[in-house]
């Protein structure tokens, strides 16, 4: 849709924007409701704000059909079901984006597909993990700290380091399973790296289906890691050089999830590695 088109669509909602936006009390009434329905005293209780407060903005909402009574009972309607979860969705993504602010703010997103940005409220529970002038290795020491305490390993890589290999088999001897999607420069400069020796063993790996890679031509910025329990994302700084000392983790299942789907998406378009 052309911006041109939802200019005006704005135009015509921006009433209702401004109705829920202008006023915290029936947002956060809206947010209560997401998980169910409510007694005025619950909604008291969780909001911690007088009742009259409360009840002149339940009728506000009445009247847009947003919520209804229901007996005792406080409960969205459809409507405001769609409208509260979106704003749920909303304030998730903004958490996400200000309480890491340092990882989003001069660095490249476009190896993000669209569809994932739109969900990046998912990762609302995640943290940063830095540098420090006292732990200069913070970010990798902890990297590699989610990788042994996790079983099934997935990871998109379009940089390359020198142990790289080694930890990688020293996962699979450890009983991790391993997959990977390396990018073409990459491979090559494993393959060049690397001795005849580790070739051998690294083709009676994937011919055992310990580990698993794929291969892809694209220029992919950005470097992530989900695991069964955790996630961990790096990116590119805009002046093109991968970002070292930064790298934002979480170990909470949307996050889990949202990176999964990541995995997903960048292994649908890549082949799957061949001796």
């Amino acid at each position: 849709m052309s911006s041109k088109n939802l200019i005006k669509i704005y135009d015509e909602v921006k009433d209702d924007l401004k109705f829920i936006s202008s006023s915290g009390v029936r947002a956060k009434i809206i947010i209560s409701l997401t998980s169910g329905t409510k007694e005025l005293n619950d909604l008291k209780e969780e909001l911690t704000m007088d009742t009259s407060n409360i009840l002149h903005a339940i009728r506000d909402l009445e009247k847009k059909d947003i919520i209804f009574k229901q007996k005792n009972n406080y409960i969205l309607s459809p409507t405001g079901i769609i409208i509260g979860l979106k704003l749920v969705d909303i304030i998730k993504t903004i958490s996400a984006v200000q309480k890491n602010k340092k990882i989003w703010l001069n660095h490249e997103i476009s190896g993000i597909p669209e569809h994932m940005i739109l969900r990046m409220g998912e990762l609302y529970n995640s943290n940063l993990v830095e540098s420090e002038l006292t732990d200069i290795l913070k970010p990798r020491e902890n990297y590699s700290q989610i990788l042994m305490d996790s079983k099934n390993i997935k990871g998109i890589s379009p940089i390359f380091y020198t142990n790289y290999i080694d930890e990688f088999k020293l996962l699979i001897k450890n009983g991790k399973d391993v997959e990977l999607i390396l990018t073409s420069n990459i491979i090559k400069k494993i393959m060049n790296f690397i001795d005849p020796a580790s070739i051998m063993e690294l083709r009676e790996l994937l011919s055992q289906e310990k580990l698993k890679i794929w291969t892809t031509d694209d220029n992919i910025k950005v470097a992530f890691t989900v695991t069964d329990k955790s996630i961990s994302l790096g990116l590119f700084s805009t002046n093109g050089e991968y970002d070292t000392t930064k790298d934002l983790v979480s170990d909470h299942p949307d996050a889990v999830t949202w990176g999964n789907n990541l995995f997903e998406f960048y292994r649908e378009k890549s082949n799957l590695l061949k001796f």
